[in-house]
């Protein structure tokens, strides 16, 4: 009788061992990209470039022909000291929508020189409250902005920003970032404005999950869409990396994630 009973001891014992491991490996975090940390990526880098996108639009004065209208939503100040200009945007406390359909709240403070010499405009880009859509940016970048050999107007920023979910997670991301005015900017309508993007990105997420993104192919987005209409990111995770494509051009919410096994998902923006 005390044999057996040792026996079903040692037995519930090792079937307890086995639910521990179990349990252990599905809490773990996945070792390859989820969907959940590629969208991730994906929408904290949209916000990131929206705000880039409204300071390219509208932080700088360099074409008589355009129109630099802002949105009545928004209060915008201008202090100008010599060569240097700090401009502040307000964004209305309920929401301002902006043309490409993102709605901003809270204030953008840019500061810029004008370099004669190097004929670039330098300078930095900082937050106080401010939303894109849901979406919380705090940090700040600093950007140069200038013509690259194309003859486009070309700006690199290198940002650090925190990102705070509607949820409450929140994401750190740091890196460097190239917008080129690719198309539109000699015309006086803001709706034929292409931008091509590159860079690299590090995220760490609430978890503690760390990702590096890198651009392969550039991004493409156009002002008349909120998404990336093409281009690549490969997506680094322990040392494992998928590969995150926009498609070929059409205004739609979908992406393809091609996971190091060669396994394809459709991931919806």
């Amino acid at each position: 009788m005390k044999k057996l009973s040792f026996i079903l001891l040692a037995l519930f014992g090792l079937i307890a061992l086995q639910n521990c491991k179990k349990d252990k490996n599905t809490n773990a975090p996945s070792s390859t990209v989820s969907d959940d940390e590629a969208k991730e990526v994906v929408v904290s880098d949209a916000a990131t470039d929206d705000i880039l996108d409204m300071v390219d639009l509208y932080g700088f004065n360099s074409s008589a022909n355009r129109s630099h209208g802002l949105p009545s939503c928004v209060t915008q100040t201008i202090v100008r000291n010599g060569s240097s200009v700090v401009i502040t945007w307000e964004f209305d406390a309920n929401g301002c929508t902006m043309p490409n359909g993102n709605t901003y709240s809270g204030t953008v403070t840019i500061t810029r020189d004008w370099d004669m010499a190097a004929h670039s405009i330098s300078g930095s880009i900082t937050f106080d409250q401010f939303y894109v859509n849901d979406l919380m940016i705090e940090g700040s970048s600093n950007f140069t902005r200038e013509i690259n050999a194309a003859g486009n107007p070309q700006i690199t920023h290198d940002f650090d920003f925190t990102l705070t979910f509607p949820n409450g997670d929140t994401t750190s991301r740091s890196g460097t970032r190239t917008r080129e005015w690719a198309e539109g900017f000699g015309t006086p309508s803001h709706t034929d404005d292409v931008f091509l993007i590159t860079g690299n990105s590090h995220i760490v997420r609430r978890n503690g999950v760390v990702l590096d993104a890198v651009i392969v192919t550039p991004l493409r987005r156009e002002a008349t869409c909120p998404y990336f209409v093409s281009g690549t990111i490969e997506i680094t995770k322990n040392g494992q990396t998928a590969v995150l494509d926009f498609g070929n051009g059409t205004c739609d919410d979908e992406a393809t994630l091609t996971l190091p096994d060669g396994t394809v998902r459709v991931i919806h923006l």
